[in-house]
């Protein structure tokens, strides 16, 4: 992540890793890679191009493919975010991670 208003172009090639270390519960921080995780599917959504100051904010979803590529990795593995025990994380961000699985 740059900053607030940008996702690395990198993250969808490391999505893959950092879903499968959550879904080992041995990983030390993973209570931080979920938020980490959560994160991202914030980002990965897609901008309504009709909301100007969202697209002047954030950029047109055209001009940063990595938010499909990220949904694309969070769609493929649905069954990792399906599987993450409930009460790790807010329910909030349970659902967060499960919209972007295509789970909800």
């Amino acid at each position: 992540m740059f900053s607030i208003a940008e996702m690395n172009p990198a993250m969808p090639e490391v999505l893959p890793f950092l879903l499968r270390l959550v879904a080992d519960p041995q990983v030390p921080e993973r209570l931080g890679l979920l938020d980490r995780l959560v994160m991202v599917a914030r980002y990965s959504e897609p901008i309504d191009s009709g909301n100007e100051a969202m697209a002047l904010w954030f950029g047109s979803d055209n001009d940063h493919p990595e938010r499909e590529q990220c949904r694309a990795v969070f769609a493929q593995h649905a069954s990792v975010v399906a599987m993450l025990p409930e009460g790790l994380i807010s329910s909030d961000s349970r659902a967060k991670l499960r919209q972007a699985a295509g789970l909800l």
